[in-house]
């Protein structure tokens, strides 16, 4: 069965990071700089790419690419370049990869990220440093 189209496809160049914990000073919670500097790039790139956030529930596919490094054989980075995807095992762990962009796309990509019904992630080596994000209203003949 072939796919609704996209709703939204982008891409966010930049090292992908996880969500960083909630620091707390004096028994202030605040979030750590990091993690504000790459969810107000995210937001950005969304806001461009995305005009109206999407009711119902959704189908969120993340490809979270690292630079494959130079000391590779020729051949092997040049597979990674021309598209063959080689799992990268290094941290940070996939598991706290989404929620960045998760909350990033919240009242941009959607109402709320509690509307992600179906979420699927993987990490792999790339030419680049970048977040592939496809968004999709969910469909249960999928």
């Amino acid at each position: 069965m072939t796919k609704i189209p996209s709703f939204c496809l982008l891409t966010i160049p930049g090292r992908p990071q996880a969500k960083g914990r909630p620091r707390f000073v004096h028994g202030h919670a605040y979030t750590p700089e990091r993690t504000r500097n790459a969810e107000e790039v995210a937001q950005g790139l969304m806001r461009q790419a995305c005009s109206v956030p999407l009711d119902g529930p959704l189908e969120l596919i993340l490809s979270f690419s690292f630079r494959r490094p130079n000391a590779w054989s020729k051949a092997r980075r040049q597979a990674i370049d021309d598209g063959y995807e080689e799992p990268y095992p290094g941290t940070p762990d996939l598991e706290n990869l989404p929620k960045l962009i998760q909350d990033a796309g919240n009242r941009i990509l959607y109402h709320d990220d509690a509307q992600i019904v179906k979420l699927e992630a993987r990490k792999v080596y790339g030419a680049e440093n970048e977040t592939l994000l496809n968004l999709f209203p969910w469909s249960a003949n999928d």
